[in-house]
C-alpha cells in the first residue's frame, strides 16, 4: 500500500504556520505504531503461554493500529480542508473516544491474565 504524499497547490497553503494540525496527525500515526508494535511485543511474550489464543490480542491490536493510520489521515484532510477553505465543523473526538476505549479493554484484559495466572500459580 502506497500512501500519497500531500502536496500543496498553488493557492493552498497550511492553515497554521506552526503546523499544529500536521503535528497532532503525526502523533496519531505514532501512536497507531506503537500500538502495533506493542501488540506484537505481546504477542511475542505470551505466545509460550497462550498458544494461538495470543492472535487473538495481537490480531485486534493490528486492527486498531490499521483504522488509527488510516482514521487519523481521514481526520487531518478533512480538518485541512475545513481550516483552509472554511465552513463547516471540524472533526469530533471519536477516534480519541475509540482508541480510549480499546486501550481500557486490553488493560482490563492484561489484568484478568494476570490474576488468572496468578490463581494458577498459587494452586
Amino acid at each position: 500500500m502506497r500512501l500519497r504524499r500531500r502536496r500543496w497547490g498553488p493557492d493552498e497553503h497550511p492553515f497554521d504556520v506552526g503546523l499544529q494540525p500536521e503535528r497532532v496527525a503525526l502523533s496519531w500515526q505514532r501512536t497507531a505504531l506503537a500500538i502495533a508494535v506493542g501488540s506484537l511485543l505481546y504477542g511475542r511474550i505470551v505466545a509460550s503461554q497462550l498458544g494461538i489464543l495470543s492472535l487473538l490480542p495481537v490480531m485486534a491490536g493490528l486492527v486498531l493500529a490499521a483504522v488509527m493510520g488510516w482514521w487519523s489521515r481521514r481526520r487531518y484532510e478533512h480538518h485541512h480542508v475545513t481550516l483552509t477553505r472554511g465552513g463547516g465543523p471540524i472533526a469530533d473526538g471519536a477516534l480519541l473516544a475509540v482508541v480510549a476505549t480499546c486501550v481500557g479493554l486490553a488493560g482490563l484484559l492484561a489484568l484478568w491474565l494476570m490474576t488468572g495466572q496468578a490463581v494458577v500459580a498459587g494452586s
